[in-house]
């Protein structure tokens, strides 16, 4: 990782957080408002299908102590895994890092960077990063 950042290349730390129900649920939370106007809304936190879950998947950049978080509707996927990289690397890294060749990415083995997560035929989720240097 050290000989990555003494070369000036990137070197990222990839993860998704908690899934959070979209809609007016109770939040433990505080927030202030009037006395007597409280805000209105679900006791019980049932999912509602039309809204989904939000679902936050983080990059940081370890050299420049920055962070970029890409926030999903559908499934913690090894595609939306891939996406999140390549929009950091469009919205970010390319002007930090634009004579970059190569891309260190350390990761967890849960959800979405887990070892048995397919996305492609050779059964490997990152060879569709390749592309992200491309984009």
């Amino acid at each position: 990782m050290c000989d990555h950042q003494a070369q000036g290349q990137p070197v990222i730390s990839v993860d998704t957080k908690q899934k959070e129900l979209v809609g007016d649920f109770k939040n433990p939370g505080r927030e202030w408002r009037p006395q007597g106007e409280p805000e209105r809304v679900k006791v019980h936190d049932f999912i509602v299908p039309a809204q989904g879950k939000a679902i936050p998947y983080g990059v940081y950049d370890l050299s420049r102590d920055e962070g970029w978080v890409s926030v999903g509707i559908d499934h913690d996927t090894a595609s939306f895994a891939v996406n999140a990289i390549r929009s950091w690397w469009k919205r970010m890294g390319r002007s930090a890092y634009g004579g970059a060749t190569h891309l260190l990415s350390t990761a967890d083995a849960g959800g979405s960077n887990g070892a048995k997560t397919r996305l492609c035929a050779c059964g490997n989720w990152s060879c569709n990063a390749l592309p992200i240097a491309r984009a």
